[in-house]
């Protein structure tokens, strides 16, 4: 075994004989270390990449980000990003020490692109609402975001991700809840949000492959839809999906869902004798706004 110290904090390292020294202590460290880099001078490429362009941390990171919202965390790679910025892929390790390290930064960098409200919310209901609308917009510019941000039973070891549930968490300031109530209301919220956009990030992945194998269309066309539904096989399922599915919005169930999630949190508060007044309509205006922005 040999021993180093974190670049970024100088804690003790150890790492085995084999493979690629260990740099950071942690998740947390690479994160401090890429916002500390990203404002340094470019620096030259090793002499046998003299013609490659200058390189530094933002613009791997950046080019790492190009690649994954246009064509899926499967296509990024070492060599792909190096490809893109004209130099070669033993240039890139210089800065970036793995893939793992890449997509790391990658989800940092993409979470700061969203930054936080500078504001605190007018009530509970406001500040869970501006937190969807804000993980929606982020969900449909990096599709390939979702997977390393969802909610999960391992905690996530990303300052920005952090930051972003210390903000929606700052939803219920004043409501005096339990932590545990707190988190229980927070789960459920997240958990909706993300279940959606899981539909939609999955439609994003079927079309991808379906132009990349071109094959048949990654969504049934509407008689073939209706075929199925026609013969009466299925009484119940299908006036449901023609009358709330045909054709999909997404942005409008996701707003009717949001709409029920929050009522039902704000029954729950109101059985515990917690005041949940808010302004109506709040929740549709913020959904129009989203629509109209895009």
């Amino acid at each position: 075994m040999t021993v180093s110290a974190c670049v970024s904090c100088g804690k003790t390292l150890k790492s085995a004989e084999r493979g690629r020294p260990r740099r950071y202590c942690s998740r947390a460290c690479q994160a401090r270390a890429y916002r500390a880099r990203r404002t340094e001078d470019p620096v030259d490429v090793p002499e046998e990449d003299a013609n490659a362009p200058h390189l530094t941390i933002e613009r791997i990171v950046r080019a790492g980000i190009e690649v994954a919202d246009a064509e899926g965390l499967d296509a990024l790679s070492m060599r792909r990003v190096a490809t893109d910025l004209g130099a070669s892929t033993m240039a890139l390790y210089r800065h970036v020490t793995s893939k793992d390290e890449l997509v790391a930064l990658m989800v940092e960098a993409a979470l700061a692109g969203a930054p936080l409200p500078d504001t605190p919310p007018r009530d509970w209901r406001h500040g869970l609402e501006r937190a969807a609308y804000r993980d929606w917009e982020l969900y449909h510019r990096h599709p390939w975001i979702l997977s390393k941000v969802l909610v999960t039973t391992r905690t996530h070891s990303s300052p920005a991700l952090a930051a972003d549930s210390e903000s929606a968490f700052s939803s219920f300031d004043g409501l005096g809840l339990e932590p545990a109530d707190a988190f229980r209301y927070m789960f459920t919220f997240a958990s909706y949000v993300q279940g959606v956009a899981l539909t939609y990030v999955s439609d994003v992945e079927a079309e991808r492959q379906s132009r990349i194998t071109a094959s048949r269309p990654a969504h049934p066309r509407d008689d073939e839809r209706r075929r199925i539904f026609d013969h009466g096989a299925y009484p119940r399922l299908a006036p449901a999906m023609r009358a709330g599915a045909d054709p999909w919005n997404l942005d409008a169930l996701f707003a009717a869902g949001l709409d029920g999630v929050l009522d039902g949190i704000a029954a729950d508060l109101e059985r515990r004798g917690i005041d949940t007044s808010v302004t109506g309509g709040r929740l549709r205006r913020a959904a129009q706004d989203v629509r109209t922005s895009r």
